[in-house]
């Protein structure tokens, strides 16, 4: 070999050789030196396995003279890592200006920030470039791979600084989920309409409103429409993950206004549900009135006991006999569920003595004496009070008691007044004796008339024949 086409290499030096020789874990390389250089596995591609199938002979192979010995024995070791080393930072370099995404490994968890692995090359991510969620799991992130831009790459002799960053990513992760949900929330909404019945969430509950999740868009439930009974605290009949059926009573704009009580029967329709005309209820006197009383049967139920289904006695007067909150028994006699009116009744459940009574004025009956008093009689006749004062009881002077005693019975006595309405009964025992007295002096007076009158037919009659 002619010593002028000798190449004398010297260590750091850049050199090309052409492969003459390949095993599992070394090539030769012809470097036009004194003798062959050598390039291990691991100073080629340290990913590989076997140099078999990935170089052959006559190949052209770059690399850095790592170790040069000309005395014995000869040896020349080069690598292709310093140059692929050089290459991947300038790919790093252009990354910071072309911002493509890329994936690294995090290799250390530090104080500030996250050390990854990129082209060999170690990546500095501080945790104010990273998303939220994944500073909150920190711990967990060691050996995962991440997408990152490298924002910024610069070397200073042989230390390099590169830097990374995840917040473009996340933020554009960001700003597409929420458009995303923007859109998924319109769709949502165009297809809500109003009296739609649909099942949501508590989400927030404030003094006044809770707000309803169905998925992309959100509904207020206002404290008035929770129940038809009165709510004070809203967050004691309603709790924040509560799931909760509704209705739509109101669309406008993006605003939905809910109801619960609107699928709900109100208070009267769920009372009367199982209530009949004709049934006994009872309930509490929650207000009187100059025509009537309201009775609170259950509550927000309310009925109305009008004055005339008090009694059937007109001379009972129910508000002296009651109070407020007292429990009263009565019977419905008209109910109306739409219009929320219910007719209740006292004297429907008590039975009217007067409606089997017979008796009319003239006519005479007998009766019991109930009372005796110095003014009148109160008797009975044929279930029902009435009354003979002391004029209609006795002839000439007197008292009552002296003629009359609790529990007698008066065989004839003439009714002089009979008014069902007012429950009036009036009688007089006199009337009676004057009216059988009168009968017995006109029927003297006719058997007189009878024996002393004669006519001139009877004194001539027999002349007259002549």
């Amino acid at each position: 070999m002619d010593m002028k086409d000798v190449n004398l290499l010297k260590v750091g030096q850049i050199v090309e050789g052409e492969v003459i020789k390949v095993t599992d874990n070394t090539i030769y390389l012809d470097v036009k030196s004194l003798t062959e250089a050598k390039m291990h596995l691991d100073n080629y591609d340290k990913s590989l396995e076997s140099f078999i199938g990935v170089v052959k002979v006559g190949d052209k192979v770059t690399g850095k003279v790592q170790k040069v010995n000309y005395d014995e024995p000869v040896m020349i070791l080069i690598s292709r890592l310093p140059l692929i080393k050089l290459e991947n930072f300038e790919k790093i370099e252009k990354l910071v200006e072309t911002k493509e995404i890329v994936k690294a490994k995090v290799k250390k968890i530090e104080e500030k920030g996250l050390i990854l692995n990129y082209l060999d090359y170690e990546v500095f991510l501080p945790y104010t470039l990273l998303d939220y969620d994944l500073i909150e799991n920190k711990k967990d992130l060691k050996n995962k791979v991440l997408e990152i831009n490298i924002i910024e790459a610069s070397r200073n002799g042989r230390f390099t600084r590169i830097v990374g960053s995840r917040k473009e990513i996340f933020e554009a992760a960001k700003k597409e989920a929420f458009e995303a949900k923007m859109q998924e929330r319109k769709e949502q909404l165009e297809s809500v309409q109003t009296g739609n019945v649909l099942t949501g969430v508590i989400e927030k509950i404030d003094k006044h409103a809770a707000y309803v999740r169905f998925d992309s868009i959100i509904g207020l439930l206002r404290i008035s429409q929770v129940s038809h009974h009165r709510i004070e605290k809203l967050d004691e009949v309603l709790k924040i993950g509560q799931e909760v059926t509704v209705k739509v009573i109101k669309k406008e704009g993006n605003r939905l206004d809910l109801s619960m009580k609107a699928l709900l029967p109100t208070p009267f329709a769920a009372y009367l549900a199982d209530k009949k005309i004709g049934d006994e209820v009872t309930g509490h006197v929650f207000q009187k009135l100059p025509f009537g009383m309201i009775i609170e049967l259950a509550e927000d139920v309310r009925g109305l006991l009008h004055r005339n289904d008090y009694s059937w006695d007109p001379s009972f007067n129910l508000d002296t006999q009651t109070n407020i909150n007292d429990e009263i028994t009565l019977k419905i006699v008209n109910m109306d569920v739409k219009k929320e009116r219910i007719a209740l009744s006292r004297k429907a459940i008590e039975e009217n003595p007067w409606r089997n009574v017979t008796v009319k004025r003239g006519d005479i009956t007998s009766a019991k004496v109930l009372e005796v008093s110095n003014k009148e009689l109160t008797v009975e006749v044929e279930g029902v009070k009435g009354t003979i004062l002391a004029k209609d009881a006795i002839l000439g002077q007197g008292s009552l008691e002296s003629f009359f005693s609790k529990g007698d019975m008066i065989d004839e006595a003439i009714v002089i007044e009979a008014n069902p309405k007012t429950w009036e009964l009036k009688l007089s025992i006199v009337r009676v004796l004057e009216k059988k007295e009168r009968e017995s002096f006109e029927q003297y007076l006719e058997n007189d008339s009878d024996e002393g009158t004669q006519t001139i037919g009877d004194l001539f009659g027999d002349q007259l024949k002549k």
